[in-house]
């Protein structure tokens, strides 16, 4: 998830854990914890392209390193809350819950969470939030803020939290059941219009749950389209879009190509621009750009060089300015 929701949730979590006792720190504190195993990005940029894309939401997202930093988070909060009467025990469980909340969410992202690290480099990613999801960030923010105008010890501080996780919690839930919804009509759709596929991706576009880009694989390519559930029409718009990994040439055995299949779960095409650049696209990534068939999120250009190959990549761009959230809330309320 974003930087945003990670930090409110963590915040309600402290404040539903510790804020009778120490107030407002427990806001900072838990917002604090649920966004360290975010600090990995102060990393990524010293790190080429491609292993950076591991490195983000590997080690620093591992059970076992949150095993490890647990205790020692709550050590260093008990010596700083030395004059509270807390048990180490209580500082322990206060930091283990927003770290162990946001590797866990994480996984419902398409990005993908590597909880097992280094026993597995297995990377999980259920796919049914989009990173960022206002729907769920706006309830624990609103909590967040609302609780700072009232003292520690006022009742109505834990209910206003406790409605804004229980909100958030039922939107989480939804957003599961939805998918499966989502996947069931569409399944539906790509037989009905006899379109063949060996896999199934379905991943929302950015901001709400309600918007779904779906990419079904076959042999040579993909057939790509959008899914609202305000949509008019039960029909699905499919366009093609050939994989051509024929234009990577011997270059499909480079380790560079491989970690990039790898991270792209194999949803991946390749062109050669008008430059006569080599390029790789994710494709498990709607843009809010909805009328740019291009506006892909991850972009990776490949350069040959006499020591091999050189990996370049573009920086997500969502595309966020007027024109493309008029055209995507005018997509979200059906008309498609």
């Amino acid at each position: 998830m974003d930087s945003l929701t990670h930090i409110a949730l963590g915040a309600a979590i402290g404040e539903v854990t510790l804020g009778k006792k120490i107030g407002n720190k427990a806001l900072v504190y838990g917002a604090i914890l649920g966004s360290l195993p975010d600090f990995d990005v102060f990393i990524t940029p010293l790190l080429k392209p491609v292993p950076a894309l591991f490195f983000h939401r590997g080690y620093s997202h591992s059970l076992l390193l949150i095993l490890v930093i647990t205790p020692i988070a709550g050590w260093i909060l008990s010596k700083i809350e030395r004059k509270q009467s807390i048990e180490l025990k209580y500082w322990i469980l206060f930091s283990l819950l927003p770290l162990l909340s946001h590797i866990s969410i994480d996984c419902f992202n398409t990005y993908g969470t590597a909880i097992l690290e280094p026993f597995s480099n297995i990377r999980v990613a259920y796919d049914s939030m989009a990173i960022i999801d206002f729907v769920f960030l706006l309830p624990l923010s609103a909590a967040a803020i609302s609780t700072l105008f009232f003292q520690k010890q006022n009742r109505t501080r834990r209910i206003i939290t406790w409605v804004g996780i229980s909100l958030s919690t039922i939107y989480f839930c939804f957003t599961i059941l939805n998918k499966i919804n989502v996947e069931n009509k569409v399944r539906i759709q790509l037989v009905a219009q006899d379109i063949k596929f060996n896999r199934l991706l379905t991943t929302p576009v950015p901001l709400s749950n309600f918007l779904w880009l779906i990419v079904a694989e076959n042999e040579n390519g993909y057939n790509i389209g959008y899914f609202c559930n305000f949509d008019n029409s039960k029909d699905i718009k499919f366009r093609y879009l050939p994989r051509n990994r024929e234009l990577l040439g011997n270059l499909v055995d480079a380790k560079e190509i491989k970690e990039i299949v790898r991270f792209t779960k194999g949803f991946f095409t390749v062109e050669r621009d008008k430059n006569g650049n080599l390029k790789m696209y994710d494709l498990r990534y709607g843009s809010l750009d909805l009328k740019d068939e291009n506006a892909y999120v991850f972009t990776f250009q490949i350069n040959e060089t006499p020591a091999g190959i050189e990996i370049s990549r573009s920086h997500p761009n969502r595309s966020i300015n007027s024109k493309t959230m008029a055209n995507y809330f005018r997509r979200i309320f059906g008309n498609n």
